[in-house]
């Protein structure tokens, strides 16, 4: 395995696990009352990443976007890296 493969797949496995949270993270906001540990280290792992595309949402909108923001940011970065190889 060389150097460029190795690169690609730790990005290809921190950008899976950063889906796989976001999308946990956006099931769990449809139940407010479930608080633990579980759901506080969600969270605390998504929340840098969600704030800065917070500002894009419309004022007043009751949908937080930032998800959808970050899932299309990923799904970007992810076809410039593989075209890149």
């Amino acid at each position: 395995m060389n150097a460029q493969n190795f690169i690609v797949n730790i990005f290809d496995f921190l950008s899976s696990a950063l889906f796989l949270l976001i999308f946990i993270r956006v099931l769990l906001s449809w139940m407010p009352s479930v608080k633990n540990g579980f759901t506080q280290v969600i969270f605390d792992i998504t929340e840098p990443i969600l704030k800065p595309f917070r500002r894009l949402n419309p004022k007043n909108s009751p949908l937080d976007f930032s998800p959808i923001c970050v899932f299309v940011l990923l799904f970007i970065l992810r076809k410039i890296i593989e075209m890149a190889i």
